[in-house]
Parts: C-alpha cells; sequence; structure tokens
C-alpha cells in the first residue's frame, strides 16, 4: 500500500510524505521515543463506491542508535453509498534500520506488517495480513532534503474482496500484491517552517490490479521536539482517492 512506502520515507526523514500511516518520523537523537496523532479527512468515487472517510491515528516508534520500532492503529468514520460506519482499521507495525549514513546520506531497509483488525466489509481494511519489505534513502543538501523508498507490498491471503478494477480498503486503497514507491523533496524556508512537495504509488503484481498514483503538498514547522505537518493530496492516476486532507503532530521525548 502507498501507506506502508510512505512509512518508509516516515522513517527515514522528518521530510517524509505523510499519509495515514502516520508513523512518527525519525529524528536525529541516537536514543528517542516519539509519539504522534494524526487527523485525515478524504473523498472517493471508484467505480462501485463514492463518499467519504475521517480518521485519527495515534502511532508511536522507539529509536535505538540505527534501529527503530514503531505501530499504528488507525480509528475511521466512512460513509459509503450513504451507510455510515464507525471501526478500527488495519494494525501496522515495522522495524526500521539504517544500513550507513553521514552528514548528508541515508540509506536503510525496514520490514513492516499489518493485521486485518479493520472490517473488509465496510472498506475499514484489507481482510488479511500484509508484510512490507522496503527500501529507503535520504540525502541532504543545505535547506534542501530529498527521500524515496522502493518497496513491496505482499498479501499473505486473498479475503475475495479485491477486484480487478478497483483496489481495498477505502481507507487505504491497494492491490492484493503490488510494488510501491515513494518520493519527495522539501526545503527550509524559515528556520522552523520547511515546505515541499511528493509522489508515490504502486504497481500491481500479476495480471490484475490498478496502478496508482498520488502527489501532495506539504507545510511543517519543526521545532527540537516537536513537529507539526499539514498536507493536501490528490489521486493523480487509479482513483485512491478524489482529496485528502492530513495533519500530525509528533512530540519526541
Amino acid at each position: 500500500m502507498l501507506a506502508r512506502s510512505i512509512l518508509v520515507i516516515c522513517a527515514a526523514s522528518s521530510a517524509a510524505l505523510a499519509d495515514h500511516a502516520h508513523t512518527p518520523a525519525r529524528g536525529e537523537h541516537a536514543h528517542e521515543l516519539a509519539a504522534s496523532l494524526s487527523l485525515v479527512a478524504a473523498q472517493f468515487d471508484t467505480l462501485l463506491f463514492d463518499g467519504d472517510y475521517q480518521g485519527v491515528i495515534p502511532a508511536a516508534r522507539f529509536t535505538h542508535g540505527r534501529f527503530s520500532v514503531a505501530a499504528s492503529a488507525p480509528l475511521y468514520r466512512i460513509e459509503e453509498n450513504g451507510l455510515t460506519t464507525h471501526g478500527l482499521g488495519d494494525i501496522v507495525a515495522h522495524v526500521d534500520v539504517i544500513a550507513w549514513r553521514d552528514d548528508a546520506l541515508a540509506v536503510g531497509g525496514e520490514l513492516a506488517a499489518s493485521a486485518p483488525t479493520g472490517d473488509e466489509r465496510f472498506g475499514l481494511g484489507m481482510g488479511h495480513p500484509m508484510v512490507m519489505p522496503a527500501v529507503w534513502g535520504r540525502y541532504r543538501t543545505g535547506r534542501l532534503a530529498f527521500a524515496g523508498s522502493l518497496g513491496a507490498s505482499l498479501g499473505l491471503a486473498d479475503s475475495g474482496h479485491h477486484h480487478e478494477d478497483m483496489m481495498w480498503p477505502l481507507v487505504d486503497p491497494a492491490n492484493g500484491s503490488e510494488v510501491t514507491w515513494a518520493a519527495r523533496g522539501d526545503v527550509a524556508v524559515a528556520p522552523a517552517w520547511r515546505v515541499g512537495a511528493g509522489f508515490g504509488g504502486g504497481v500491481p503484481v500479476g495480471a490484475n490490479g490498478v496502478t496508482r498514483v498520488i502527489g501532495g503538498a506539504r507545510a511543517m514547522w519543526v521545532s527540537p521536539r516537536l513537529e507539526t505537518g499539514v498536507e493536501l493530496q490528490a489521486g493523480i492516476a487509479g482513483d485512491p482517492f478524489t482529496l485528502r486532507g492530513v495533519a500530525q503532530t509528533t512530540l519526541l521525548f
């Protein structure tokens, strides 16, 4: 899923493209505990469904040297074809390692997994576990920062809710198995402010599925212990959603 590939960039840089995986960004401290709260609101209009959803996503990350672990547990309100449902989304956990870094460049890898805690009947979950390995990279020079990732999102079973011409779930659309990618860049426009833009997507594995792409623009306020960002995203290809807004606040302990 795109949320999973973006989650990798979040591990790589605080300049990450926001998405509703919403794990707190890895900071610059060797030992660090971070907690975040994200708010998300989106509209969607697919071949079979139209409506909107709102979500509250608490998440936490612990970093020790080159290693980190994180988890997020989203809660949603979704309205699809006039039916309103409230419920938990799929819980995501992951481990991340920095393989190599210096003052400007860092590269690493991550393994994420999701549990089918969201009800797939209402578009709240995939309906089966997923595993999501990926590699990521980050480069900083002066006021500029760039980050990217390449990975895979692999379903461990098939719930029967995937269709050839659409993705699932509605709150975090993806193919049952796919190659994921993401890239972004940002610039410091003031000592505490950064602005940037990014793209991400997924390419289905196999004959069935939909290639999807999203783009987004973000503004972020950064202090030594508190980060707050707001992002507006648009579905460019594959109908993942029409528009989505994300606001996230992260506290570093």
